[in-house]
């Protein structure tokens, strides 16, 4: 899975926020509704996405905004908006992140 994530030519959805109007409490039951960066999985899989990916292929979806239309070229940009990549966090500071949030 990692390999999907980490592969240089893949692009990365990552949907960070629920579109506007969306209300956590008109999911069903047991869906996990913890904030994009309280999930165990949301930030293993934008780690894996951030060591090798231009960050133009790694595109957050929670900036798009209701009511806007988008072409590519528009998509990307708003999609990566301040969210550049990070440094890779060493493996004994991933683990200490990792502990601080919720896997289902």
């Amino acid at each position: 899975l990692g390999t999907l994530y980490s592969h240089p030519f893949t692009t990365v959805l990552r949907l960070t926020s629920f579109p506007d109007g969306h209300a956590a409490e008109d999911q069903i039951e047991g869906t996990n509704v913890a904030a994009y960066f309280d999930r165990g999985w949301c930030a293993t899989e934008n780690a894996w996405a951030s060591l090798t990916k231009d960050s133009r292929l790694s595109l957050d979806l929670g900036k798009m905004r209701a009511g806007k239309e988008y072409d590519c070229r528009s998509l990307v940009l708003d999609c990566t908006k301040a969210g550049g990549r990070g440094p890779p966090l060493q493996p004994s500071a991933f683990a200490a992140e990792l502990e601080k949030k919720s896997f289902t």
